[in-house]
């Protein structure tokens, strides 16, 4: 029976159409079940095959909930032609890269970098001009007084970015204080769990409950733009708080489209997926690569939302 059955299967498979590939890369990222990093994949894995190259989401669809730091160890051991990593400053990405390296493993880090400097090539934004950008939707506000600004930041994270982000939105507004226009803005930060949707979802609720309310709430990420904008709904605070958020979901833009959030700025996933197999495909064949790729962003707000809804749409 089980004879059978084996021959019945070699049968079967004969018969299948496969694609053969030249290249295995996988794409590592922080969240495999976020809409920004499966966009930026759903890009990543159509580029691939343009260049006959097989892309994965490392993680997705299993069983298992493996940490970062173990599929990147798994992505190392299995030998794969190439990595895209969301990496940090941690001991064990910087080991593993290591070990990438040593491997001959080309790595390219996306949207996060590592300070050491083991990968080829890193595919991001300017954080400092992404900061930079917050401060000037904080100084368009002009319907109230702004006293109060507060910055979510992912406890978890490990590098410089977030802090970068945070000097440009301060350096911003002490430029048009020097000029003697909005001054007075106090911009502190509060750490957010993100360990999961449900962590982020009650340190931004604990945020509300507190008897201070800032004027201004500035998100980082998709998920605290997306329980942000769901806190102020539930508790009947549409309007007193105005938030500045990040990336560009359909759950965001009709937020944006309804003035619960007040803008959004949206990273350019089709450039970042694309951009990070052009690199780790032109060092297979060069040997040599861009040590940074510069990604494009979008601000979106009530005036421009129903473009951006349009192509969700489509």
């Amino acid at each position: 029976y089980f004879r059978e059955n084996m021959l019945r299967s070699a049968e079967l498979l004969d018969n299948v159409d496969y694609d053969i590939y030249d290249a295995y890369y996988v794409l590592i990222p922080s969240d495999h079940d976020s809409a920004f990093w499966q966009s930026v994949y759903d890009v990543a894995r159509e580029e691939g095959k343009k260049k006959g190259a097989y892309v994965e989401m490392l993680g997705s669809n299993l069983s298992t909930d493996y940490s970062r730091e173990e599929l990147l160890k798994i992505a190392v051991a299995s030998g794969v032609d190439g990595i895209i990593l969301e990496a940090d400053d941690s001991l064990p990405i910087t080991v593993h890269l290591e070990e990438a390296d040593a491997k001959g493993i080309p790595v390219v880090t996306v949207l996060e970098d590592n300070s050491q400097g083991i990968r080829k090539s890193f595919v991001g934004v300017s954080n400092y001009n992404l900061g930079r950008e917050y401060g000037k939707q904080v100084l368009s506000i002009q319907d109230k007084e702004v006293k109060d600004v507060l910055v979510l930041m992912n406890a978890g994270t490990t590098d410089t970015s977030q802090n970068i982000i945070f000097s440009g939105i301060q350096e911003t507004l002490a430029e048009q204080e020097a000029e003697g226009e909005k001054s007075d803005i106090q911009v502190r930060t509060k750490a957010v769990e993100m360990q999961g949707a449900f962590d982020a979802e009650e340190s931004v609720r604990n945020i509300l409950m507190e008897e201070t309310l800032p004027d201004v709430i500035i998100c980082l990420d998709e998920i605290s733009t997306s329980c942000a904008y769901q806190a102020v709904v539930d508790y009947n605070m549409v309007g007193q708080i105005d938030i500045i958020g990040y990336y560009d979901s359909e759950t965001i833009l009709k937020a944006i489209e309804r003035n619960v959030l007040r803008s959004t700025i949206s990273i350019d996933t089709a450039e970042l997926g694309r951009f990070c197999v052009e690199a780790l495909d032109e060092y297979r064949k060069n040997g040599y690569v861009s040590e940074y790729f510069s990604v494009g962003t979008n601000l979106i707000t009530s005036e421009n939302v129903k473009d951006y809804l349009g192509e969700e749409e489509k």
